[in-house]
């Protein structure tokens, strides 16, 4: 009788242990300052600066957190910083809102997403954890120091999985400060090291040139540029131009 009665306790105990471990899973873990919970352990505050963990390897600085369990949503302002050491990236912001449940964290205020020399600034942004897809809005301007080049769009999505980022709408891109591209609906691929779009563009190199396409592609790695009914004017700053066609 006793050996059952041991052997029901040490269920109930594994149970139990095996329960807890599965809630903390969904939980962030909180190292602040100051901490109040209300509403019956449903929202958490906590203040005065501090760090929320994931089990999954984000790290989230700010100076106050509120953390809604029952939704499993986690708000941050002031100072942000989110690091995902997992895959490598970081976002700097005014405030966030993490959706822990779909693995999304936006963000209405101006931010930036670091990714080694590759950076990302725009008005707002919105991460999807899960299929590692950047999007982002408003005066984005994005910056890759290794590789020498800015853009400037108004949208963009930023496919981390593929590395490539396609722009929507008027698109500027300089690059290694010899091609000054304006184009629409630009396609960046940063594994294959090329700029290109099908849509109508002007590009303008460091030698007074320009040159209108309908479309083009740019190695940027041998700095070569190829495009499609291209319309070419030289010295276009100078008194005496030529145009060819």
């Amino acid at each position: 009788m006793k050996n059952k009665l041991f052997f029901f306790l040490t269920i109930l105990i594994i149970n139990f242990f095996a329960l807890l471990s599965a809630k903390t899973e969904e939980q962030f873990n909180f190292d602040v300052t100051e901490i109040e919970i209300k509403e019956q352990g449903n929202i958490y505050k906590g203040t005065k600066k501090g760090l929320v963990t994931t089990n999954d390897g984000i790290f989230i600085y700010a100076d106050n957190f509120k953390y809604n369990k029952g939704l499993n949503i986690l708000d941050a302002n002031g100072n942000v910083k989110i690091v995902d050491k997992i895959k490598n990236l970081t976002f700097l912001s005014k405030e966030i809102t993490y959706l822990k449940n779909q693995e999304i964290i936006f963000s209405n205020k101006k931010s930036k997403m670091i990714n080694e020399s590759l950076s990302i600034v725009s008005n707002n942004f919105k991460y999807n954890k899960n299929l590692n897809i950047l999007n982002t809005q408003g005066n984005v301007k994005i910056e890759d120091t290794n590789e020498d080049y800015t853009i400037f769009a108004e949208q963009l999505n930023y496919f981390k999985n593929d590395e490539k980022i396609i722009t929507i709408g008027e698109t500027n891109a300089i690059f290694q400060k010899k091609y000054d591209f304006n184009s629409k609906d630009v396609l960046l691929e940063r594994n294959l090291m090329q700029l290109s779009s099908s849509k109508n563009s002007t590009i303008i190199d460091n030698d007074s040139n320009i040159y209108k396409l309908e479309k083009f592609k740019y190695f940027y790695d041998k700095k070569i540029l190829n495009g499609q009914n291209i319309e070419i004017q030289t010295n276009y700053q100078k008194e005496k131009s030529d145009k060819f066609y």
